[in-house]
């Protein structure tokens, strides 16, 4: 009989659930969206009650129309947004809506932190960089400004560890991946930062258990497959953060291998058999679902999401349209150039206050020039992430995952800009951070004998070839791109 694997994945604005065969080949899927809640400046909330209804609803629309199939579930996988902190009781109830990858209010507890460890050392320990945004920062500035929920707290969960805990009735667990990219760990030691815990007074065993993605931690609770329309007992994986899911969904399997996820954030990232140290601290490292290589990456903050906001704040109704009028215009937007710093920015330049611009403006330009600087502006954004690891991502191929991947336009502007063809994948686009969950599943359920094994099904089905007549068209505005950061980083900061 063949096997299924159900994967869930918590994204940053909706619940993905999807079968999978023993090939990877999609059965069925379904998606539910919730809301993302901004109650001040810097703060950006979910409500995991709000993961948890929606995982339940798109599991149940697969079940129902794949009924007779559910006896052929052999695992459950889970992947989920990163960088989050939810903080819980021993019960697994969250005693507030989880701060998300971009909720910044923790700046003053992330200059506490540099100020005492330093941000070299630090890097150096868990090769990430530190910023508002970390799990370690929040979880000080939850003992500091909240100390009564800091002590009924028994766990600090990131989305994937929720969905985890109500999947199998109670198990607190933890990955590799989530926990290196939140600071949280030494990459040498492989083990949690204990001595600077100590040292700020965070309470280690509010951190739940460490685990390989793969490993099977509990099974499919009562209650869950009730609501879920499962069986009871299917076994459940650690599961992993999307950036580590995304890496195994690419296909990534060879030194020097590079993909681009472009989605609502987008990131670049290279496989790496050890961590991989930036003097200048623009990259960082998450451990792979193995727990033992690592996915060297460079996020920026607001990829799709700036083509969403520009959508609505031009009407324009869909991103077909706007391909269509920022098609109109020329490579480079005849001068004009958009930063994409909307909610602050990650790599290369790790700067919350930073904020978007458009540069360059003129009275000739017309609603078309500003969609295709904003598809351009992210593209900048990418070039300026993959300039720091051309020496190790050494692949003139870039393959590329996500919803943004449906965009021929966008894929030709990233390729001229970024002068790497760009690769289609077999996998779609949008479920390659499912596969991954999928297969550390299948590994841990002996589907798979190895990741490696897994992937060989996945390869490259189209490319994307640069026009090296836009290249150059494009030159001059990198060049201004690269510029008007440092020019602007006093103001932003004042």
């Amino acid at each position: 009989m063949t096997k299924l694997i159900l994967a869930i994945d918590i994204g940053t604005s909706a619940v993905k659930a999807s079968f999978f065969d023993e090939k990877l080949n999609i059965i069925d899927s379904s998606s539910v969206e919730y809301p993302t809640y901004f109650p001040a400046n810097g703060e950006a909330e979910q409500d995991a009650a709000d993961w948890w209804k929606s995982a339940c609803r798109a599991v149940k629309v697969i079940s129902a129309r794949q009924a007779a199939r559910i006896p052929q579930i052999a695992a459950i996988g889970v992947s989920g947004e990163m960088l989050g902190l939810l903080p819980v009781d021993k019960d697994g109830h969250p005693l507030l809506r989880s701060m998300i990858h971009s909720d910044s209010r923790a700046s003053e507890e992330a200059e506490q932190l540099a100020e005492r460890f330093g941000m070299e050392q630090l890097y150096k320990w868990t090769g990430n960089v530190l910023n508002p945004t970390s799990p370690l920062a929040k979880a000080l500035w939850l003992k500091n400004t909240h100390p009564d929920i800091y002590e009924r707290s028994a766990a600090f969960l990131q989305a994937k560890d929720y969905m985890v805990m109500k999947l199998t009735g109670g198990v607190f667990s933890a990955d590799y991946s989530d926990a290196s990219h939140g600071l949280l760990l030494n990459l040498e030691k492989m083990t949690y930062l204990t001595d600077v815990f100590t040292e700020i007074g965070l309470d280690e065993s509010k951190f739940p258990p460490l685990h390989k993605s793969h490993e099977i931690v509990g099974n499919l609770c009562a209650e869950a497959a009730r609501e879920m329309g499962l069986t009871e007992g299917i076994p459940v994986s650690a599961g992993g953060g999307d950036g580590a899911c995304a890496s195994v969904g690419a296909g990534l399997a060879e030194k020097g291998d590079i993909y681009c996820s472009l989605g609502t954030t987008a990131w670049i990232a290279f496989n790496s058999e050890k961590q991989f140290c930036d003097d200048k601290r623009r990259v960082f490292n998450i451990v792979s679902l193995d727990g033992e290589s690592f996915g060297v990456f460079g996020t920026m903050q607001s990829a799709g999401r700036s083509v969403s906001w520009v959508q609505e704040i031009f009407g324009v109704v869909s991103p077909r349209e706007l391909d269509e009028r920022a098609e109109t215009v020329p490579a480079g937007s005849e001068g004009l150039i958009y930063l994409p710093y909307l909610e602050g920015e990650r790599s290369p330049i790790f700067d919350s206050d930073a904020r978007g611009v458009f540069f360059g403006m003129h009275i000739s330009h017309k609603t078309e020039h500003f969609l295709r600087a904003t598809l351009e502006g992210v593209a900048f954004a990418l070039s300026s992430i993959l300039e720091v690891s051309k020496d190790e991502a050494t692949s003139p191929v870039l393959r590329i995952i996500g919803g943004g991947a449906k965009s021929a336009l966008w894929k030709q502007i990233i390729a001229d800009i970024c002068e790497r063809d760009i690769a289609d994948l077999t996998v779609p686009a949008a479920a390659v951070t499912s596969l991954g969950a999928a297969v550390a599943a299948g590994v841990g359920a002996g589907i798979f004998s190895s990741y490696a094994d897994a992937v060989k099904i996945i390869s490259i089905k189209a490319i994307t070839r640069q026009i090296p007549e836009n290249t150059k068209l494009y030159a001059l505005n990198k060049k201004k791109y690269a510029r008007l950061y440092p020019q602007l980083k006093e103001i932003y900061h004042m």
